[in-house]
């Protein structure tokens, strides 16, 4: 006897399926689409958690410079030279590859006994990152100028600063500032206080440059 001869009337013709198993089995493929297909639905009534919203990092473009400090340095280091009608102030303000003076940031204010100059300075630091540094020259003078003829100017590329100070009385000044001025005098910086005392010396962080031309 052969083996097909041999199968069993049963193997050749499986019972069918019932109607409830194909039920079942579409039952399950419908409720696979619907579960796929209304995330959106579902989520807005908390059938399932709603997908993350994405978070920046960090971006890819070139850091600027780091914001400058809230202190600020005070500048120690100036020349200056004296004429007949104006007294003239330089300032360096820049250091080749390690400073500079940062664009729009300088600002000069004169009054009659008192010079205040402030500036952002761009440093680059030891791991040649650039930040950014507030710098400030307050001079209290030792005699009086004319604060609305006085005004200052930027060399290029030099990046030095030059302040001319119009005297009010043409004389000769010994001194540039006044050492006896208090902090707390600043109020008083536009007195009638005058005096014209000849002082020895040219104080510290200052050097005296006789110039006829500074006129």
């Amino acid at each position: 006897m052969s083996a097909e001869s041999s199968l069993s009337d049963a193997d050749k013709n499986p019972p069918p399926v019932s109607a409830e198993m194909n039920a079942k089995k579409k039952s399950a493929t419908n409720s696979y689409y619907y579960w796929h297909g209304h995330e959106k639905e579902r989520a807005k009534v908390g059938d399932v958690a709603p997908m993350p919203t994405p978070q920046l990092v960090r971006r890819s473009e070139s850091p600027g410079p780091t914001a400058a400090a809230a202190t600020v340095s005070p500048i120690t280091k100036y020349s200056w030279g004296d004429g007949e009608k104006a007294a003239t102030v330089y300032v360096d303000t820049k250091v080749d590859g390690q400073e500079s003076l940062a664009d729009g940031t300088l600002q000069v204010e004169f009054k009659k006994r008192k010079v205040v100059m402030s500036y952002v300075a761009d440093v680059v630091s030891s791991k040649a990152n650039t930040v950014q540094r507030k710098k400030q020259l307050v001079l209290h003078l030792s005699k009086a100028i004319k604060a609305d003829e006085s005004n200052y100017k930027v060399k290029e590329p030099s990046g030095q600063v030059v302040l001319r100070l119009v005297k009010k009385v043409p004389s000769s000044w010994w001194e540039l500032v006044d050492k006896n001025t208090k902090t707390e005098d600043d109020d008083n910086d536009d007195s009638d206080n005058d005096s014209e005392t000849v002082k020895e010396g040219t104080g510290e962080g200052e050097g005296l440059v006789q110039n006829d031309d500074l006129e």
